[in-house]
């Protein structure tokens, strides 16, 4: 393998000349030396050693990624997009999948730290409980936020409660009046702020909020088709359903296909996040649409400017847009 003083050897400069070409220094170096350099960096195949310039710089150009499910297409989207801004800046991404349980959160926190990653993005899961917020004490200048969360890091926010207000507001406007709700985990903040959403669509139209109408499981379609059984199955069954995510809303199409309803004849079905599949369903999901992968790059430059010291605003909020479908319009209704 070439070294530098084979560059330096091979472009006849110093070694301090070819460092700083490779480096990409502010110290001027003048456009012919540049090309010498570059000739020989590509005649010699030299790639600068990765440990060594990070003890120069100061930094590892490198940034973790914590996640409680990669298999979930929501996360998958953020991921992309934090991954295309890091390559745009030069950052190598470490991805760690938790399944949401605190003692892998706690140890991919561990492993990031003795790597010395420059940064870390959390996107999903839950930080709470001393044993995770005392490890990240020594990281919380280096730390960016996907979601709420109740812990002062920079973060970027979906507007999920006014997402899913208007998400139920066009069932109510559709005519339905017994809407039923499949929420993810109790604890989630997502899931908190959903059902909130849609508790006060029902307030705001001066309807009551039935606590059996309301179930909670996984982010996912098994989930949501054990859970849409459960409501369907009920004396008075709702003659609409929201789910907190798309996931869970596939899950839910299923199971009034099972009980022998049509959907949205019988029963119109609403999801969060419009994840790719969600438009190639039958039938096509209505859907809160949110900007997953501008998410993840917000993110990712957010944590760029974080880590530089440049100054930013340590709040960004993304607002969501409802996305008409045929999962609760028949075909030929009036889409608003």
């Amino acid at each position: 393998m070439s070294n530098i003083l084979d560059v330096a050897l091979k472009a006849n400069v110093s070694i301090a000349t070819v460092s700083r070409v490779v480096n990409k220094s502010d110290h001027k170096v003048n456009a012919t030396t540049q090309e010498k350099v570059l000739a020989a960096i590509q005649e010699l195949d030299y790639r600068p050693n990765a440990l060594a310039k990070s003890l120069l710089m100061k930094r590892t150009m490198t940034i973790g990624i914590i996640i409680p499910d990669i298999s979930n297409p929501y996360y998958a989207e953020i991921v992309r997009g934090i991954q295309d801004t890091a390559d745009k800046a030069g950052y190598t991404v470490m991805l760690h999948n938790t399944d949401g349980k605190k003692e892998r959160i706690i140890r991919d926190i561990y492993a990031l730290r003795e790597k010395s990653a420059d940064g870390i993005i959390f996107s999903g899961g839950i930080i709470n409980g001393f044993d995770t917020l005392s490890i990240l004490k020594e990281l919380k200048d280096r730390v960016v936020v996907v979601g709420r969360h109740e812990v002062d890091f920079p973060a970027i926010m979906v507007d999920n409660l006014g997402g899913a207000t208007q998400a139920v507001q066009h069932l109510i406007d559709l005519g339905h009046r017994q809407i039923g709700c499949v929420g993810g985990p109790a604890g989630s903040s997502t899931s908190i702020d959903r059902l909130t959403g849609y508790r006060n669509a029902l307030a705001q139209n001066g309807l009551p909020f039935n606590e059996r109408l309301v179930k909670h499981g996984a982010w996912d379609p098994r989930s949501g088709h054990l859970l849409a059984g459960q409501l369907l199955r009920a004396k008075t069954r709702p003659t609409a359903i929201f789910s907190a995510n798309d996931q869970m809303a596939f899950g839910v199409i299923k199971a009034a296909k099972d009980a022998g309803l049509g959907v949205p004849r019988d029963l119109a079905v609403v999801g969060f996040d419009n994840i790719p599949s969600a438009s190639y369903i039958d039938p096509p999901l209505t859907t809160v649409g949110i900007p997953m992968s501008e998410l993840g790059s917000a993110a990712m430059r957010m944590l760029i400017d974080l880590i530089s010291g440049e100054k930013f605003d340590k709040l960004r909020l993304f607002k969501t847009k409802l996305l008409v479908r045929e999962s609760t319009l028949q075909k030929g209704e009036k889409k608003y």
